[in-house]
């Protein structure tokens, strides 16, 4: 996919373009979780279904400073990641995390030197994705319920009938 970006911090979309121009990639805050089960096991039990993986959290800020379209601009793109089905990549020096998408934002807005600054945290969650296998089973069924094969279900008293001439 996309190779490591020596020493750079950015935000990339799933294709390899940055997906928002900032003048500064501020931090970066991490949670790789996972869960072990909460009950007693056996004597030897625990093993890895004993664990389960949550997906990626990762809390970004990023900085920019702009003009009040160029604001406007960067919120109307972080509005289209957080309600689309777009997946995002995290770029760090150390780290590529790919398979991110956008859940939710929020920003602050001040002046720094006579120029507009904007400040955005962001919150993306790992994307994960499974293969699915779908099988197709027939089943079919006699045509009418007579052609069904007919099954001994015990004994039978035979009767006899008499007939009697005057």
């Amino acid at each position: 996919m996309i190779g490591f970006l020596d020493g750079e911090w950015t935000l990339l979309d799933e294709y390899g373009e940055t997906a928002v121009s900032f003048t500064s990639f501020l931090d970066v805050d991490i949670k790789n979780d996972g869960q072990a089960l909460s009950y007693p096991v056996e004597l030897g039990g625990f093993a890895n279904y004993n664990k389960v993986e949550s997906p990626l959290e990762i809390r970004v800020t990023l900085a920019a400073q702009g003009s009040e379209s160029d604001f406007e601009y960067i919120l109307f793109q972080l509005e289209d990641y957080k309600r689309e089905a777009v997946k995002l990549v995290v770029v760090t020096p150390s780290a590529l995390h790919g398979s991110m998408t956008l859940e939710s934002y929020s920003y602050k807005r001040g002046r720094e030197s006579g120029a507009g600054l904007l400040a955005v945290e962001l919150s993306l969650i790992e994307v994960r994705e499974v293969e699915t296998q779908v099988t197709t089973t027939v089943i079919t069924k006699p045509k009418n319920p007579t052609s069904a094969g007919k099954t001994d279900t015990g004994k039978t008293q035979t009767s006899v009938l008499y007939a009697t001439t005057h």
